[in-house]
């Protein structure tokens, strides 16, 4: 039996206190763990920090796509590292990740309570036979996670957008009402029609849904929702009754979700049985970017609006800022976040903020009161880019530094292959910037860094290590998790200290 395996037991059998436990309508830090045995002990340490400051248990520290960053162990065990995108990057299992969780909670001694997160179940596909075996690899993957205790499925791949009206090419009525016919049976019409097409209020708002506007959005949403309703049945099936946290992701849309939208994909699922205790719309935030302060991009204010939403299909977005909040994004932003935040307490359900890391202290203040602190903010990405800060900054010549700069000249040559998709053009651009491995300052969002590299160098530490001068072509993640203990001490350190900085930001 393995340590883990051991932690497993105790935890089980002997003190169940250190067992995760769903977070129901808590607010909370969902600190995402590409490094388990290095950020785990770092997260615990914040959050028993924020316990004794504020009286407030933020736990919720094990948390990881389960189908992206993470996978199966069988999967895991089958791949080579030379596709940087495929799943399981982090080269961490999703039983790796819950064991890690358990074996750090007890040796912190928390007790208090935590949640431990399967996140982004990501079903796709081009066509029904791809869906499926993608259905069937995502019920797979929440086997292998039936003791965690909150699940985000991601079916945002099977929104139609063409029934939204921002789609540059957006349906006639005439079409929506046709595929509204296909899709849907006419007692299922019926139904949709006769829930949704009415006028409800939540908070001080109220919202006007017509025939035809509950129509687009049954079209736009009624596949993923109707998988949705799958999952969750599968998930209840998997823990045997057991309780735990739905939370369907919508943040994965091409399109900005309104109040509207949200207000029908959490009623739909009410309805029909299958409530959402947390749900992620789509901010427009960028991962382990920071959000845009000013209209126009300079030194200071760094990316602004305008280029920001460069090639998205956010079309409301610049005119509304410039026109109904005098050009400033962060009112906007923070006006839109309120609007989401009530819809989601209607339901008796908390806002769920994805692609939280990289934040700056303005937007994180912002959300926090537009939110009245009842808000689960997930971070990933930043604290292993911590890891590589603290990598970056070792002396000439030593061992670190040059494993490093293999993991970015790694990123550097997969991307002249186009395993980054589109974005892998940008790699060549930074270099050329003069950004050839600077991450940038953590502090402002990193918008001074290569930001090709902050958002793609972390999936190379599932790949191998071919440069190596020794000859050790053993993977990344197998050396990183050699680190000496003074290296390991300082990314903990960071870890902890920024955990506790976004924590008192967004609940002050």
């Amino acid at each position: 039996m393995t340590d883990r395996e051991q932690v497993l037991s105790f935890a089980q059998g002997v003190n169940p206190a250190f067992l995760p436990r769903p977070q129901g309508a808590l607010a909370a830090i969902a600190v995402g763990n590409r490094h388990p045995e290095i950020s785990l002990p770092a997260a615990f340490e914040a959050f028993r920090i924020l316990l004794k400051k504020t009286g407030l248990n933020l736990a919720s520290t094990v948390q990881l796509s389960a189908t992206r960053e993470m996978t199966t162990d069988e999967a895991l065990a089958a791949r080579d590292g030379e596709d940087p995108v495929a799943a399981g990057h982090t080269r961490v299992s999703i039983r790796h990740l819950y064991q890690a969780g358990l074996r750090a909670a007890v040796q912190a001694g928390w007790r208090d309570g935590y949640n431990a997160e399967a996140d982004h179940f990501i079903v796709t596909g081009s066509n029904s036979n791809e869906i499926a075996r993608s259905v069937e690899a995502s019920k797979e993957a929440i086997r292998h996670a039936a003791g965690y205790t909150k699940f985000t499925t991601d079916t945002s791949r099977l929104f139609i957008l063409e029934a939204d009206s921002r789609h540059p090419a957006a349906w006639s009525d005439s079409a929506v009402e046709e595929k509204f016919a296909s899709l849907f049976s006419s007692s299922e019409r019926a139904w949709t029609l006769e829930q949704f097409a009415r006028r409800v209020t939540v908070g001080n708002a109220a919202y006007d849904f017509t025939r035809g506007e509950v129509r687009r959005l049954a079209v736009t949403f009624g596949q993923s929702l109707k998988l949705n309703e799958e999952l969750f049945d599968f998930i209840r099936q998997t823990k045997s009754g057991a309780p735990f946290d739905f939370e369907p992701s919508i943040d994965e849309a091409e399109t900005l979700t309104t109040p509207k939208e949200l207000y029908f994909y959490m009623h739909w699922l009410k309805l029909r049985g299958r409530p959402a205790q947390l749900v992620p719309p789509n901010l427009g935030f960028k991962k382990r970017q920071a959000y845009p302060v000013a209209m126009e991009s300079s030194l200071e204010a760094g990316v602004g609006l305008r280029d920001y939403v460069h090639h998205k299909m956010w079309p409301e977005l610049e005119p509304r800022v410039t026109n109904t909040f005098g050009g400033k994004p962060l009112d906007e932003l923070t006006h839109r976040v309120r609007e989401l935040a009530d819809v989601a307490r209607h339901f008796d359900s908390t806002l769920s903020i994805h692609s939280g890391s990289g934040k700056q202290a303005q937007v994180l203040e912002s959300i926090g009161r537009a939110t009245a602190r009842r808000v689960n903010y997930k971070i990933s990405g930043e604290l292993q880019l911590q890891l590589f800060d603290v990598l970056s900054e070792q002396p000439a010549g030593s061992p670190w530094l040059q494993l490093y700069h293999r993991m970015v000249e790694r990123c550097n040559q997969f991307a002249s292959r186009g395993a980054f998709g589109a974005e892998s053009e940008l790699a060549a651009k930074y270099v050329e910037m003069g950004r050839r491995s600077y991450l940038g300052d953590s502090s402002r969002g990193r918008v001074d860094g290569n930001l090709f590299l902050v958002f793609w160098l972390g999936n190379v530490v599932g790949s191998r290590d071919l440069q190596s001068p020794d000859g050790d072509r053993r993977f990344f993640k197998e050396k990183l998790d050699e680190l000496p203990p003074d290296l390991v001490s300082e990314v903990r350190k960071r870890n902890t200290a920024y955990i506790v900085w976004l924590a008192e930001r967004l609940t002050v």
